[in-house]
């Protein structure tokens, strides 16, 4: 029997839904414009592939997390893995000290161009359930990656499952991303060259990329 496939990486099954229906946020045309202004990405630039990619998949695995607050470029963030998913949180592991709501695994900066930054933690790679997430978390990367054409066909330009600031920010990365591809010359590159940059890079120090 083959064996099942891995979820999309922004697939959670907290708040997955694949059929919705209307406006669930509510929110009408000027606010929606107001929060897409403010996330318009700056300071897009010409990137090498190792680069592309690290943005790319990091950006990911933030946006699959919950949180329902606004985020601001700039600031730092604290991803969490509680009850099986991801979760960003605005409170760092020390302030929540005993309290801790799961395994913390990375702080996470949003910069100007709507990709994000991640600085993770050593001891939390030591864990084998945070790494065997991310294992399953790459493992959805690669699949979605290697059944488009070209890098640009994955991007989530509108992930209609997402809440509504994570589908704004998912928008954002990708009209990012697929402007720092074309200055880079990178744009229509085939998907199978990005999975051979992806299998040559360390995308994390001692992480396997496949599960």
């Amino acid at each position: 029997m083959p064996p099942s496939p891995r979820k999309h990486p922004m697939e959670s099954t907290d708040y997955y839904s694949p059929t919705p229906e209307g406006n669930p946020d509510g929110k009408g045309v000027v606010p929606v414009l107001q929060d897409w202004g403010a996330l318009a990405p700056g300071g897009v630039r010409p990137k090498a592939p190792a680069q592309v990619l690290v943005d790319y998949w990091s950006s990911l695995l933030v946006l699959s997390a919950r949180f329902d607050f606004k985020v601001l470029p700039g600031r730092w963030y604290h991803l969490y893995r509680v009850r099986d998913n991801w979760q960003l949180s605005l409170i760092s592991p020390s302030e929540w000290g005993a309290r801790l709501p799961g395994p913390y695994l990375c702080d996470c900066q949003l910069r100007s161009d709507m990709t994000w930054e991640l600085r993770f933690d050593d001891l939390a790679l030591e864990d084998t359930a945070l790494r065997e997430a991310l294992a399953a978390f790459f493992g959805g990367f690669t699949d979605s990656l290697s059944s488009a054409e070209a890098l640009e066909d994955s991007l989530p330009l509108y992930q209609s499952n997402l809440p509504y600031r994570q589908r704004m920010l998912a928008t954002a990365l990708s009209s990012s991303l697929t402007h720092s591809l074309k200055l880079s010359g990178l744009d229509n590159v085939r998907s199978h060259v990005w999975l051979e940059q992806l299998a040559a890079e360390a995308a994390v120090p001692g992480l396997t990329l496949r599960p």
